[in-house]
């Protein structure tokens, strides 16, 4: 694990610590939610006295809400007063500093130590005096779960349960887990967590909302195929990872959901663990990081099979601009089928 230097987490004197942010990403999601109330349970027993929030910069996903109902801990938002009051930051799960939203604006005002636990590619930044980054984890969770062991300290069996869930979050179900996601897993499932338990959790019923955009999707779609690979499109408004979850589910091997949010356009992107096995394309990286940086003022990051960019183009300057990049990854020209 990179950047965990002598002394260990969280790098500061715990005893005397009076007010602890755990900030997540702006929408954060489940394993965002579920690493930061972790986060925040390691930091009551390292410091009892401590009150400790976690941060969810603008709203957090559907998923991450209601599990934030199983898990609850205090939540405080963008209205929240600002990050003076904090005597330390632990940012987990961020990828790039701009996910932060209006906070990021508050950390850099704050004299505070502030710390990075991710497994994200690591951002150029001045931000962080302190990182933990493991870019193999699949998750975030994976991440946290190992400072718990590297400190020594018990992992309660709800934390345990919680970190599960967030596991199997981002390993759709441990469908694309890595080496250090099973062995978590395991170690958490003797800890007292339950695997039948964990994936009830994430299974929850659907949003209205949801369910419409994902129809809405499926109804739009467009079909490239490029190389002997199937890319499948299409624009929405909202819940763009949905959308682009249940393109795959349709049979694509990428797909991108784009649409115009809050004066922005953002864009979700997905591939199958058979494309990535084959081509090693890794969409964090390779596509959505580079057309995050075109046109100005936008960004973009991920994991290998999910990621997701926001831009100042419009969606189909967006779309475009992520077919012709997979295309040229690919070495094949994409080509619309009608």
């Amino acid at each position: 694990m990179q950047g965990e230097p002598e002394g260990g987490f969280p790098f500061v004197e715990t005893e005397g610590l009076r007010r602890v942010a755990v900030v997540c990403h702006r929408n954060a999601d489940a394993d965002a939610y579920l690493s930061a109330y972790a986060l925040s349970a390691l930091m009551k027993r390292l410091s009892p006295s401590a009150e400790v929030d976690i941060v969810a910069p603008g709203k957090m996903t559907l998923t991450a809400r209601r599990l934030a109902r199983i898990f609850p801990h205090r939540v405080v938002d963008d209205g929240a007063t600002g990050g003076e009051i904090y005597e330390l930051f632990v940012a987990v799960d961020v990828g790039h500093t701009e996910l932060l939203g209006s906070w990021l604006g508050k950390m850099r005002e704050s004299g505070a130590f502030k710390v990075l636990v991710d497994h994200h590619p690591i951002q150029r930044t001045t931000l962080y005096d302190r990182t933990i980054v493991d870019r193999k984890a699949t998750s975030a969770a994976e991440v946290v779960y190992a400072i718990y062991g590297n400190l020594r300290v018990p992992v309660k069996r709800r934390v345990a349960q919680a970190l599960l869930a967030a596991i199997l979050f981002d390993s759709q179900h441990l469908a694309i887990a890595g080496q250090s996601a099973l062995k978590a897993a395991v170690g958490l499932v003797e800890d007292g967590a339950s695997l039948e338990g964990a994936r009830r959790m994430l299974r929850g019923e659907p949003d209205y909302g949801e369910v419409v955009a994902r129809l809405k999707g499926a109804q739009r779609l467009e079909i490239i195929r490029i190389g002997p690979w199937v890319m499948a499109r299409s624009r929405v408004g909202s819940f763009h990872a949905a959308v682009a979850r249940g393109l795959l589910n349709l049979g694509a091997d990428i797909a991108t959901a784009t649409g115009r949010t809050e004066g922005e356009t953002r864009c979700s992107l997905r591939s199958s663990a058979r494309f990535f096995d084959a081509t090693k394309i890794h969409l964090g990286t390779k596509v959505a990081a580079v057309v995050g940086r075109e046109g100005g003022g936008g960004y973009g990051g991920g994991h290998p099979t999910a990621a997701s960019l926001t831009s100042n183009l419009t969606a189909e300057e967006v779309e475009e601009r992520c077919t012709s990049e997979l295309s040229k990854l690919v070495k094949a020209p994409a080509v619309h089928v009608e």
